[in-house]
Formats: C-alpha cells, structure tokens, sequence
C-alpha cells in the first residue's frame, strides 16, 4: 500500500474498524481485497485470512458486475456513493446489503481502492418487495427499518414522515416530527438546502454529507441518500441518514496525531530493514540540517554516528529481537557540526511491513551540563587526594579539550611577571616552548594582556589583531586562527595565571565556552592553591580547632601505632580518659564562650604534663585523653595524679574565678584490651565510676564496671516505667526554728518504690534521672504531688506553714516555670506564701535575663525562694544580691563534722554570716547531734533540719508527727 496508508496509526484505525457494526471492505486498485473486518468477513461467510487478497468478483453475480465497474469508476471520480447490492457468500449463498463507498486518494490526490461500509440488508430487501406488492406493505418496511429514514417534500422541505428509527435518532416524536422542516435539522441554509432538493430530484440517487441538529442540540455528521419518488403523482424525497459522527471523529483525530508528530519538538524517523529512511518529521530534518525531499530514501548511518553500514545488519536483528533500543550518539549536523543526541527506538511490524521507530532528541546541553559537573567532580577528587599541580592542570586541560572538541586548552602559570607553561597537552610542543617565560604586557597575546589587565581577553582573529603582532607569525606558523584568555585567580583575588582556549578557525566564544572557561578558571585556581590548601586541609582534618590538640582521627591513629610498638616490644601502655566535672553547669550558666577558655586553659595544662611520646587529644566536649606508650599502672596513676592537681588549679578570666575539677578513667594494654575502641569504652567507663565515687579523682577499670554499666542502662528503663506506673512517692522532712522550735515547713523528698527492687535510694536514681533527661518530668510531678498534699493538709487543719520543692536548671531550660507553678497552684488552690522553690547556685550564675525576670515575678506572687546546697559549687556573692533569694540553705556537707573539723565550723559560720549580711534566713540541713544544733544556734543560724528533728516521713507519719507535737511541745 501508499505510503499515507500504509503509515496510518494503528491503534487507532484498529479501534475505529474492529469494534463496528458494519462490515468494512478495503478494495484496492486491481479489485483485490486489502482489508476487510470480523463484521464483513461475517458477512461474506468466511474467515478473514480466506477472503484477504481475493478479488471482489468471487462475490459478485455476474449479471451484477457491469453495476460493480461503474461503481468503481464513480469512485476513481471521487465520488461517494450508498447502493443496495447483492453478494454471493461463500457457501452460494445470496445476501443482500447496504453499501456506502468512498474513495481512497493520498495526500496527492491519487486514486489508491475504496472503502466499503457494508450493512447485511437481506431482511430490508424482502420487505421492499413487499412494499412494490401494496402501500401498506411498503409503509411497514419505513416503519420497521433499522436505517433512520426521512420522507421530505422537496416543494417546501417539510418532514413528511419519520420512521422509529429516525425518532429515536434526532429525539423527537412521530407527531412532533411531521410538523418540523428539514431546515429546522440541517444546519445548512434554506437556500443550500433547496438547492440540494432539487439536484436530487433530478436524479435517481443523491449522496450528501451534512450535520444535522438533534433536539437535544447536538450536532451529528451523516451522510444522506436521498431518491426522488413518487406517490400518488406526487414526488417526494426518500432519505436514509447514516450517522458518520464516530468515523469523522476518527479521521479529525488522526490528523491531529499526524500533525502532532510532525509538529513535535523531538525528531521522529521511521527505518525500513534496509536502514533507510522512509519517513522523517520536520524537527528531523531541522536537527540535521537537511531538506526533507533529500533524507527521505537516505541510509540512517549518515547521520547517526553511532550506526555504521558493517553494524546495521546486528543492529536492526537485536531490535526485532528485543524490541526496543536506547542508546546515546553523536548526530551529524550538515555540513559538519556534531551533536550529541539520545534515541529511543522501537521495532513495529504494520501489515507486514517492518520499521524502526526512532526518537531521537539534542541533548547537547544535557551533556555539556553532564560534562562540566563530571570534570568539576574529578578535578576536586584530584585535589583532594594530593595529586602534584601538574597533574591536575594536565587533567584540566584535557577534560576541556574533550567537552569543546573543537578546542586546544592552555594552562599559564604567573611567576613574577612571567607566564610558564601549566599544561597545553594538545598545542604544539615547540609553540609551548617558544612562549614558555613570557613575561606579561598590555601587548603580548591573548594570555599576557589577560594577566596583565586582570579581565578577559577575546582575540576572534589572531591574524589582525593588534594584541598579537608580536606573536601572531608564531601562531600562524602552527595554525592558531583564534584565542581567547581569561585570568585564574586565587581565592584573595591574586592573578595566579591565565586558562586560555586556541582554535584552527576565526571564530567568536559561544556562550557554552565562556560558562566552561568561568568553570575551569575557578578549578585551575584551587589546583594552584593546592599546596597550601593542603597544609590546611590536614590540620583541619587532624587537630581540633578550638584547642589545637590532636583530633579523634589522629588519636586513634597514633594509638595503632603504638599498640603495633608496644605488641612487638611486649611493651604497656595506657589509655587516661579525661573528663571535667560539672562543665555543663558552667556551659549552662556562664556560656560557651567561657566554657571554650576553660577547655583551652586545661588542654594547655595537659600538654604541659606529658612527654613528647605522650598523645593530649580532644575527642570532644569537655572530654580529653591521654595516650601513654611504655607505661604501667604505677606510671599511669602517677600521671593521673598530677593532671588531677594540675586541673584543680583556678581559672581567672572577666571577673570569673572558676574552680574546675576532672575525673580520670585508665585502661591499660593488654590487660584491659587489645586494641584501640576496647581500650577507650573501658577507660570511659573507669571515668565514670570515678565520678560516681565523688569526682575529681581517678579509677582504673576492671571488669565489674561493665557490670554497673549494664545496671544503669536497666535503672533507666525502670524509672521511665516508674513514671508511668505512678511508682514515685513523697517524704517529707521538717524544718524547725532554732529559737523556738516552732515548725517552720517542709521540703518534699522524692522516693521510689519498685515493685522488685524495693525501695531505691534517690543518690541511685536521681544522677540517673539527670542523665537521661527525666528530671524534669520527676520535678514537675514532684511540685504538683506537693502543692496537691499541702492543699489536703490545709482543708484538714494540719497546721504547716509552707513546703519546699527542688527545680532544676533544666526546669527552667526547657520549661515555662512560672506558668507551670501558677497553673499547680491554681489548680490546688494553694496560696503562693505556702510555697517555698529551691534552685541551685549554677541557676544563679546564669547571665540569663529571662532567668531573672522568672524569679522575680516568682518573688512578687509571694512565693519564697531558697539557694539549695549553698557553697558546694561556684559560688558568687554578686548574684547573691542580684537576686531575689529569701533563704540559703547550707549544705549538710559542711554540717556533718562541725563537731571535729575546724575548716567546716569556719565555713558553717561564713555562710551564717552572708546570710545575715543580707538579710536572708539560712537553713541548716542534715543536723544530727545536739552538737551540730549547739553549734549553730550559738552562731546565729535561723532554722535546721536533720534526724536530729525528724526522719522524712510519708505524709500520714508526718501528720502524726505534728499532732504529737501539738500535745507535747518542746524546744
């Protein structure tokens, strides 16, 4: 078949032919049948393989074939024409049909067959006869027609009758039909309308395609057979309208589809198993640059580069073979530029006929954007592995050349004044040589103005102009048309050298040269720096930025090599972990920045301890550690010793005295690993037990520690199911005034009861609760399980004045605290005097306005406010007085030995003293013997709580407690 037939869209013919209702028969020019579908197969009595390429007079009468021939002539005319017609089925048998055929032309207007849309008309014939025999015969055939059929007086274009079909076809009535004319459905005017009427009475048949209007307002394609008869002496017109809507809607669509692909901005090609082109869209002919009429019938491999004459053969069997293929290739822009393309093409057998689908799209861009990461990708891996700078510069130039292809790259060096050759690996070596040590100048070639005047210098004609008349015989010599320069520069914005591009030809840059010159300029730049980035590089990448001292990566490398040494010798060593203890109270309360001075005084202190085999690093925070090579725990320890004296030393710095301590962890090789991240767990969990036994001391690991590790991990676990099982509970212990007895308050005690454990000590869970992060959680039921016992007391007459309860300075981190204590007091409808909050020094010495301004709207509700544990930590009168304290409670540390101690009395009364200086009630815990309270009375301190006064107590005890003291008062 044609080319336009042939290249019809499959699917899309298919779904128009197979699903109808009618058979539909593709005659060619020779009479043979090209075509035909399962309904006309049906029709004809046959299978579609057996009437496929059989003439059409196996089935025409041969009475009836001078009808068919002029049939065939009509259309070879052009003309479209509807017959009743009979058939010789397969079997003998006669059938009669309805045929509607139309010419094939191609896009030249040549006549290619006809198309038949055949209707099995055998039980319509019959009842024509009948209609010859009497009217009312004749009238049942209009009625019962399957066709829609209209009967118009051509005098007036009213609709005389409407068969059922008809009715159900345009929506009306019969009675509503009888009244319309035939101007009312066609869209037509009345006059073409007329006009039409009358052509056809003057025929015997008349075929017409018009739209006609439904009631419902749509409008359908049909096409109309029309005859003249005659009844009763009167003429009227007989039409049968097919509905051609769903076939017109085909072809509208196929044309858009062919227009689109032809309109598509991606080159669409189809190629015959010869590898020629058979058929190429507008954008193909544009991609290559040739006219459509000279691609059509041209081998494929002229164009796609990644096809040859040798290989086509394999290439055209692996798609029938696989179906498909992708690949990426050059095309050939006539007359010679090269593109990068992608094609996507598929194998499509068409009746018979094979093809290669190709899709192909310019993806120049894609690519030259893929080369230019590709090469910034490897010219950094290059620098980063500590390629020498010729290498790199070579690896430049080379990787540009391959993105330009059409350029040669040079790579200058500024010395001084002069240009030295970087890499040129594609220029002459003697044109290199000859211009190796020029020095720079307003004149001097492309590269020496570039570096000369810091910009860009673009020379299109090295044969003209000025800035190569020095040079340019040298340059022609080798063939050098063009040259363009531009500076490299170093990241202060020094001229380091010039990235030039030379070409054969005179040309200007493209906008693709000037982004890879902008690109490679910056890379050549770092490529040039690269020794010092280098030295860089490894510092940052070895040493700690805040301290200087080694990093974890150099720590852990020395400590290989000395367990390697030490294995070989049979040699010890050690590992001292090193942590400062209570650096986060200072981080939290004076900031960062002082806690990077403290780190900074310590690492020097540890460096100033060790010898020069020794390692001081810094793994991060405030922890340390010490590698010691050939040394045993005797050695170890002492070294401990010495660093724990050496950290105890003060830190000064604005006005800050700081009193920092450390707690040392060891392991030792082999006995307490063999190797490097054994060595350091274990030194890690020694440190901790160091600081469980009270801190600012050392401890050397064994194995148990693991144990206790362990045993943490599962208290952790516990105490979160504590908290939700309401496991907690409160004691409370009395505080009393030393004058006379009377019951100052009570400060709430926080206590666990496991349903296995029994009851655990808070020193067990407490530090575990403030690692882990669930203090604040227990501090919030603490405060509410407080203010909700004081409440009860209150509507039962207990007569306690007030009750303390412990924040913590996450409280006030992560917390609304004076939300959460409004909202708890409200809640138990405590008044504010009846509550006392106890916050530590380290809340204190937070340079925090917000802190300040909570405590002191704290104060204004009427609430009391206690420093807990005063003189333990890092204690500063200034804050004393800033803020709004009422009560100091001295820590129960410096109570225990009053008795013996004369440094602990001393303290004990300086205490006492600053609370009297500023008017602040001072607490005394943990007082036990009538000594201790002797002591204290006789120094003037306010009030004292310890078992010398009462246990804590749950608060039914308590309660009791108070009654009794109600019956019997005592001093």
């Amino acid at each position: 078949m044609p080319a336009s037939l042939n290249h019809t869209d499959e699917h899309l013919f298919r779904r128009i032919v197979e699903d109808a209702e009618e058979g539909i028969w593709l005659i060619n020019t020779s009479g043979n049948t090209h075509y035909l579908n399962a309904r006309m197969a049906q029709i004809l009595g046959g299978q579609i393989d057996s009437i496929i390429d059989r003439p059409i007079w196996d089935f025409v009468y041969e009475e009836d074939i001078p009808s068919v021939q002029k049939n065939f002539e009509k259309c070879r005319q052009g003309k479209h024409g509807t017959y009743d017609f009979r058939f010789r089925r397969m079997n003998g048998e006669e059938v009669w049909t309805q045929m509607c055929t139309s010419p094939l032309l191609d896009a030249d207007g040549t006549y290619e067959g006809e198309i038949a849309f055949v209707s099995d008309i055998s039980w319509r014939r019959e009842a024509e006869q009948r209609i010859a025999e009497t009217e009312r015969a004749s009238r049942a055939v209009f009625e019962h027609s399957g066709a829609v059929k209209l009967i118009i007086d051509p005098k007036d274009g009213r609709i005389v009758a409407a068969n059922p079909a008809a009715c159900a076809f345009y929506g009306y009535d019969a009675e509503t039909f009888v009244q319309l004319n035939i101007n009312q459905i066609n869209t037509l005017s009345p006059d073409q309308v007329a006009a039409r009427m009358a052509n056809t009475t003057m025929e015997e048949t008349y075929y017409f395609q018009f739209q006609h209007r439904l009631k419902s307002g749509e409008i359908r394609d049909v096409e109309v057979q029309s005859s003249a008869i005659n009844q009763a002496g009167r003429t009227l017109l007989h039409s049968i309208i097919h509905d051609i809507t769903p076939q017109k809607a085909a072809e509208h669509w196929l044309r858009i589809t062919q227009f689109s692909v032809e309109q598509a901005r991606i080159a669409v090609v189809w190629v015959n198993a010869d590898g020629r082109i058979n058929y190429a869209n507008q954008y193909a002919c544009e991609l290559v640059n040739c006219p459509h009429e000279k691609l059509i019938n041209e081998p494929i491999w002229l164009f796609n580069l990644g096809i040859s004459e040798l290989n086509w053969p394999k290439l055209w069997e692996s798609i029938k073979t696989t179906g498909s293929l992708r690949q990426r290739s050059e095309a050939l822009r006539i007359p010679s530029t090269l593109i990068d393309i992608e094609v996507h093409a598929s194998y499509l057998n068409f009746e018979g006929e094979e093809f290669m689908v190709s899709y192909t799209l310019d993806i120049s861009e894609q690519v030259q954007a893929e080369g230019m990461l590709s090469l910034q990708h490897d010219a950094l891996e290059a620098v980063a592995a500590g390629y020498n700078i010729s290498h790199l510069l070579k690896l430049l130039a080379q990787r540009v050349e391959m993105l330009t292809k059409d350029a040669f790259c040079s790579i200058l060096v500024l010395e001084g004044d002069q240009l030295f050759t970087g890499a040129a690996p594609s220029l002459p070596e003697s044109y290199n040589q000859a211009i190796d040590g020029v020095r720079i100048g307003p004149t001097i070639g492309s590269c020496g103005t570039a570096a000369y005047f810091d910009r860009s210098i673009e020379v299109n004609d090295i044969s003209t102009d000025p800035l190569w008349a020095d040079f340019k015989g040298l340059a022609l010599q080798h063939g050098l048309a063009a040259c363009w320069s531009t500076p490299i520069h170093a990241s202060d914005g020094r001229v380091l050298g010039t990235f030039a591009l030379y070409f054969r030809e005179k040309r200007g840059p493209s906008d693709y040269h000037r982004r890879v010159l902008n690109a490679c300029t910056h890379l050549a730049g770092i490529a040039i720096e690269h020794r010092a980035a280098e030295a860089r590089v490894h510092t940052l990448a070895f040493y700690d930025s805040l301290t200087g001292l080694p990093n974890r990566t150099l720590f852990a490398d020395r400590v290989e090599l000395a367990l390697a040494r030490a294995q070989r010798d049979s040699t010890q060593l050690a590992l001292l972990f090193i942590d400062l203890d209570r650096f986060k109270t200072i981080n939290d309360s004076l900031g960062h920045a002082s806690g990077d001075r403290l780190l900074q005084a310590i690492a020097k202190r540890l460096e100033a301890l060790v010898r020069d085999s020794d390692t001081v690093c810094r793994l991060g925070g405030d922890e340390f550690v010490l590698l010691l090579p050939d040394c045993d725990m005797g050695g170890a320890a002492t070294i401990a010793e010495k660093l724990i004296v050496s950290a105890a030393e003060k830190v000064e710095f604005d006005g800050i005295v700081l009193n920092p301590s450390a707690s040392v962890g060891i392991s030792l090789y082999p006995s307490d690993g063999e190797d490097y991240d054994t060595l350091l767990k274990n030194a890690d969990t020694a440190m901790y037990r160091a600081k469980e036994g009270g801190r600012n001391a050392y401890c050397f690991y064994h194995y148990e520690m693991n144990q206790n590790a362990s045993a943490r991990l599962k208290m952790e676990a516990a105490l979160r199911v504590a908290l939700a099982r309401n496991e907690l509970l409160l004691n409370y212990q009395p505080q009393v005034y030393i004058a006379d007895g009377q019951l100052h308050g009570l400060e709430a005690l926080v206590r666990w009861r496991h349903p296995q454990w029994g009851m655990v000590s808070p020193a067990e869970f407490i530090p575990v609760a403030e690692e882990c992060g669930l203090i604040d959680e227990i501090g919030t039921w603490v405060l509410n399980e407080a203010c909700r016992q004081m409440a009860e007391w209150q509507r039962n007459g207990i007569p306690i004045p007030r009750i303390a309860v412990n924040l913590s300075v996450r409280q006030f981190r992560h917390d609304n605290v004076y939300k959460r204590v409004v909202e708890t007091l409200d809640r138990h409808m405590l008044p504010p005097s009846q509550l006392t909050l106890e916050i530590t020094e380290s809340l204190m010495m937070q340079r925090d306005d917000d802190t300040l301004s909570v405590l002191k709207a704290l104060n204004n509700m009427g609430l009391t406010l206690a420093v807990d544990d005063f003189g333990t930590g890092y204690s500063s009168l200034g804050y004393l007085k800033r803020f709004p304290v009422n009560e100091l409670k001295l820590d129960q540390s410096f109570v225990r030995d009053l008795s013996e101690d004369p440094g602990d009395r001393a303290l004990a009364s300086a205490v006492i003293r600053i609370g009297q200086s500023l008017h602040l009630k001072v607490v005394a815990e943990g007082v036990e013997t009538a000594e201790q309270l002797a002591f204290l009375q006789n120094e003037g301190c306010d009030i004292a709580q310890g078992y010398h006064f009462a246990k804590p107590m749950t608060a039914d005890a308590l309660e009791a407690w108070v009654k009794n003291r109600e019956k019997h008062p005592s001093h």
